[in-house]
């Protein structure tokens, strides 16, 4: 009998270990005893984490929502890239009403979510599973802190896979552009005509991540945002200083956002622009919908390098 509680004990040790067999430290420094292979993810962020976890293939079961205009659920950037609804998994949470209760019994392995709405739940999503907190706005390029993710859910190989055909992609691009990009430069920026502030975006998403790798240059101004931070905001008075041969930005489709957003934006901050910015002489000033752009994925960088290939040939 007891040569039997010996093995029994054995083999509990030993899928303990098995499911359990790394530590991760997350981007809030936590040093966090994470799966080996996770089988039960749930995702608290939907066009940040969802999207990524969807385009890796790991096994996502259920992801936070939004709330529509008319009532429905939808996941935000992981509905438009991937086709992802709550038909495919479960609901996690609707985004800023957490509900631990809901994600308890969805009896997860893993939880992700993203720090700057979830940090001060961390230790009480601990109690239901291992908890990673993702900031994806910490100043870091979006395919480092992408493979980073990937390796926090065992899943650097398709990650790997994924980004060895990007760079193929990008390389055969930039020598078919090659003229209408060299030493060319961009500034990526958010407008908001509401309160007459602009946001330099030094890292976002697909956006930034697809222009530094075309060979664009930054603006000055760029270089100036903290360190630990991918963006920062400035008034009407600096807008001299996007005086680029590219203006980018987005534009949020559920709040009415369109193309033409940037433009009335820019009316309502700095009504002389039209007047001394070299982008909207030239026609290149672009909006892209953020649902594509913000998230970090290698499909969005497909579909906007697609665009570039159209608008800067």
């Amino acid at each position: 009998m007891r040569s039997v509680f010996l093995v029994l004990l054995i083999l509990l040790s030993s899928f303990a270990a098995v499911a359990h067999a790394r530590s991760v430290t997350d981007h809030n420094g936590r040093v966090v005893e994470v799966p080996d292979a996770p089988q039960r993810i749930v995702s608290l962020h939907d066009w940040t984490l969802t999207a990524m976890a969807t385009e890796l293939g790991a096994p996502l079961i259920a992801s936070n929502g939004r709330l529509a205009a008319d009532g429905s659920m939808f996941i935000r950037g992981g509905r438009e890239l991937f086709g992802l609804d709550f038909t495919k998994v479960e609901l996690a949470s609707i985004h800023g009403k957490p509900d631990l209760e809901r994600i308890r019994a969805l009896r997860p392995d893993l939880i992700v979510a993203n720090a700057g709405d979830y940090s001060a739940l961390a230790e009480q999503l601990s109690t239901i599973a291992p908890t990673l907190m993702f900031n994806a706005e910490n100043g870091k390029p979006g395919f480092e802190l992408y493979r980073e993710f990937a390796g926090w859910i065992g899943r650097e190989q398709r990650f790997d896979e994924l980004q060895a055909a990007y760079r193929t992609r990008i390389k055969a691009l930039r020598e078919k552009l090659s003229g209408a990009t060299a030493d060319r430069s961009y500034a990526a920026i958010l407008t908001n005509g509401r309160d007459g502030t602009l946001s330099v975006l030094k890292e976002y998403g697909v956006l930034t991540t697809v222009l530094d790798d075309l060979g664009l240059q930054r603006v000055a101004l760029t270089e100036t945002v903290p360190q630990s931070t991918s963006r920062m905001t400035i008034g009407a008075e600096l807008i001299g200083e996007l005086d680029a041969d590219l203006i980018v930005t987005s534009y949020l489709p559920e709040t009415g956002g369109t193309p033409q957003t940037v433009f009335d934006d820019l009316d309502r901050i700095a009504s002389g622009y039209r007047d001394f910015l070299h982008a909207y002489a030239n026609k290149r000033i672009f909006s892209f919908s953020r649902y594509e752009v913000y998230p970090t994925s290698f499909r969005g960088a497909g579909l906007l390098l697609d665009q570039f290939e159209e608008k800067l040939r």
